[in-house]
């Protein structure tokens, strides 16, 4: 089996999460590494070359990275840029297909979906898309502008064009059923996952100068990474903050993401700036060490499809705080392996605070729980096995149809 894999995120360049999803899924397909007993896949991925890296990288005898230039996208006309930036892949796959066939083509979300329809039609080859996200639910159900229609209806037409849709949560199968009519069989739930290996585990004196940095006076530290937009809610953990240092005068926010400084106002206009620091953009080193050095990690999201940093933090053996709200709440379960607030409520999330605060030995135990259910539910190794038993399966059923 072949597979073309079209993503616009890879390493190095990952903005969200796809990039990250796409590069540790992909060398778990077809039992690459051995232990699944399946057929190995060979996947040609094509890729954006916006961050760099060679344009093509061998990972193995399977897998080849092709990093394609394309042009640089307009902020000012950002839908319509990266649709026409699609006819590059297109070009791209073209060539490729001259020498190789392939069985599937694998897009993720409406970035490269152009690609993917246009090669699918003219290879008679069937289209996977993962649906990571979908603009309605990052805006609570409205399409607040030209871009947002555009982007609704690109989705609406790749999920229709595709042969089944992957979502990575319930969550996101229910969304993509309600909002796009899909029949619920056309959508496959497989969750996103970790990879714990490539967790750094920062050694105790490293530690401890990351907290007498942070924490200089024995302060508590709650933490938040990730992008700074609303959709994340990391505005309600500032305005949570006020009620949290009346009972905790200790405490200090750290807030971890690229032009974080904006919500330096909203700290100022309610006394506390003194009590938030806002680190910007940290990489992942930094993020493990803070997640082993923080008391609690906070994700307040107003709309999230699965929750991968909730997975990070609780792989670090770090507190987690959640909004029970999409994907974060089938991956945190209250009370089991952290605490889960309600979106939109900072009054909650200075409940959560004080339950966490007030009996550590329940929080040991949650921690415990969470490691047990990582372990368990998020490898790569079975996510990679539901993965290729979804790509047999088209290509099965593909060998039935006329098209």
């Amino acid at each position: 089996m072949r597979v073309l894999v079209i993503t616009w995120e890879y390493p190095p360049y990952v903005v969200g999460g796809i990039g990250t999803h796409v590069a540790q899924l992909t060398p778990w397909l077809g039992g690459v590494h051995g232990d699944n007993g399946a057929e190995p896949i060979h996947i040609d991925v094509l890729t954006t070359h916006f961050a760099g890296g060679p344009s093509l990288e061998v990972y193995n005898e399977f897998i080849t990275i092709h990093r394609v230039d394309v042009p640089v996208t307009d902020a000012l006309d950002w839908y319509n840029s990266v649709v026409d930036s699609n006819s590059a892949f297109v070009e791209y796959g073209r060539q490729l297909a001259t020498t190789r066939s392939y069985d599937l083509i694998h897009v993720h979300d409406w970035l490269t979906a152009e690609a993917g329809i246009i090669l699918k039609h003219q290879w008679k080859t069937p289209l996977l898309v993962t649906i990571h996200a979908t603009e309605r639910g990052r805006h609570q159900g409205w399409l607040p502008s030209s871009t947002s229609q555009q982007i609704d209806n690109l989705e609406r037409n790749v999920v229709y064009e595709a042969w089944r849709v992957v979502a990575c949560s319930n969550f996101m199968r229910d969304e993509l059923t309600h909002w796009f009519a899909l029949p619920a069989d056309r959508v496959i739930v497989i969750p996103n996952g970790i990879d714990t290996s490539l967790i750094r585990v920062c050694p105790e004196a490293e530690l401890d100068a990351m907290r007498m940095h942070y924490a200089r006076h024995g302060e508590r530290l709650l933490f938040y990474v990730g992008r700074i937009v609303h959709e994340k809610g990391v505005h309600l953990i500032v305005r949570a903050m006020p009620r949290i240092l009346a009972e905790y005068p200790n405490t200090r926010l750290l807030v971890a993401g690229k032009n974080g400084q904006k919500l330096f106002s909203l700290a100022y206009e309610l006394g506390v700036e003194n009590q938030v620091e806002f680190l910007n953009y940290i990489d992942d080193d930094v993020r493990d060490c803070l997640y082993q050095t923080v008391d609690a990690a906070i994700f307040p999201s107003l709309y999230e499809p699965f929750g991968i940093v909730a997975l990070e933090a609780m792989a670090n053996n770090c507190n987690v705080i959640a909004s029970e709200t999409g994907g974060l709440g089938e991956v945190v379960h209250h009370e089991v392996n952290g605490l889960t607030v309600i979106p939109g409520d900072a009054m909650s999330i200075v409940w959560a605070v004080n339950r966490l605060f007030s009996d550590p030995e329940a929080a040991e135990a949650r921690r415990a729980a969470a490691i047990i259910d990582v372990n368990q539910r998020y490898r790569w190794n079975q996510i990679g096995a539901q993965t290729t038993q979804l790509y047999t399966q088209i290509v099965t059923e593909r060998q039935t149809v006329v098209w």
